[in-house]
């Protein structure tokens, strides 16, 4: 950690209260004239940094450039030591985590990028990682529970706490479409995918790893029709002044951490019903090749999809197995 990240990090505890040079100087064993350049660095970075005579530094607004001390502050387990790592553009945020899941086993780590150029959903399709405003993300951490088939849960509480994370942030409501996407305004805004990585011998989960990618503000008057057709973003085309992507990103953590420990109480699912998408309305989904319809019934405990068919009779639906068509929901304001 560089020396201007250790005061900031200090800073950041302080939650408020100044703290003067010489107990920076103290705590991290720096000289005042250390603490001091680092402090102007900060500034010229964008943190608003005041001078109270005696009283010290006080950290009175922070920057919203993407900063790793913002986004991992008093993170619980499993991200306490989180691992992040910042780019303007990659091929896939997942793919790094995938990396690092191979080089650190054990270790969670965090990876952001303002762009991809390889990025892709469910299925390996393609998902547009180039608008102007963008936020790409990966988390890779290793898992409580080792058996394969509570992968899919991940997705589900993944949603679940990057909803309650744009809605602080944004006043705005948003929508969940089963299993993988989030709505605002009846568009897509984000869209979900969870890989693993497992152990070949024993046949059991050795890390989880939940890639979103979020569009903030834009257009896609450049990207294919079926894009334009469903695409949207939180923030319409500007992004508010006042808009700290550091926060969400720790909020979604916070949030996160939380479902993971508690995955075996489903302390995510009522949020997630709360905020399903199209529940009551007729929809099309694909199965084995087949197209059928029914009226969204709501959730089971398990994350699956319960559909009533046109024969009355309720069904559950798997996301390994079914396709929902993401134009069928463009412009449900549910």
């Amino acid at each position: 950690m560089s020396t201007q990240d250790e005061i900031l990090a200090v800073l950041l505890e302080q939650d408020g209260q100044p703290i003067s040079g010489q107990s920076l100087a103290d705590q991290l064993g720096l000289s005042r004239t250390a603490v001091w350049k680092a402090v102007e660095s900060l500034r010229q970075q964008g943190y608003q940094i005041a001078s109270l005579s005696k009283k010290g530094y006080l950290l009175e607004k922070v920057s919203h450039t993407l900063d790793a001390q913002q986004i991992k502050r008093d993170l619980d387990a499993p991200f306490e030591s989180l691992h992040v790592a910042l780019y303007d553009s990659v091929t896939s945020t997942n793919d790094l985590a995938k990396q690092f899941a191979i080089q650190s086993p054990g270790q969670a780590g965090l990876f952001i990028a303002r762009k991809q150029t390889q990025g892709r959903g469910r299925s390996g399709r393609h998902f547009h990682s180039d608008i102007a405003s963008g936020l790409y993300l990966s988390v890779v951490f290793q898992p409580q529970v080792t058996d394969l088939e509570e992968v899919p849960q991940y997705t589900l509480l993944a949603a679940s706490a990057m909803v309650s994370a744009l809605e602080a942030a944004s006043g705005q409501k948003v929508r969940i479409k089963w299993v993988n996407d989030l709505f605002c305004r009846g568009r897509k805004i984000a869209g979900i995918l969870t890989e693993a990585t497992t152990d070949i011998e024993s046949r059991s989960l050795s890390s989880i790893i939940i890639g979103i990618g979020l569009n903030l503000s834009g257009d896609f008057s450049q990207a294919e029709a079926a894009t334009q057709s469903v695409a949207g973003t939180l923030f319409g085309q500007e992004m508010p002044n006042d808009f700290n992507p550091n926060q969400v990103i720790h909020d979604y953590l916070k949030q996160l951490a939380y479902y993971i420990r508690t995955l075996s109480d489903k302390t995510y699912l009522p949020h997630y019903e709360e905020h399903l998408l199209g529940v009551g309305r007729q929809v099309s989904y694909q199965q084995a090749g087949q197209e059928y319809t029914g009226i969204i019934q709501g959730i089971t405990d398990q994350g699956h999809l319960l559909v009533q068919d046109p024969h009355g009779q309720i069904r559950p639906l798997f996301s390994q197995e079914v396709h929902f068509s993401s134009q069928q929901f463009a412009d449900d304001l549910d």
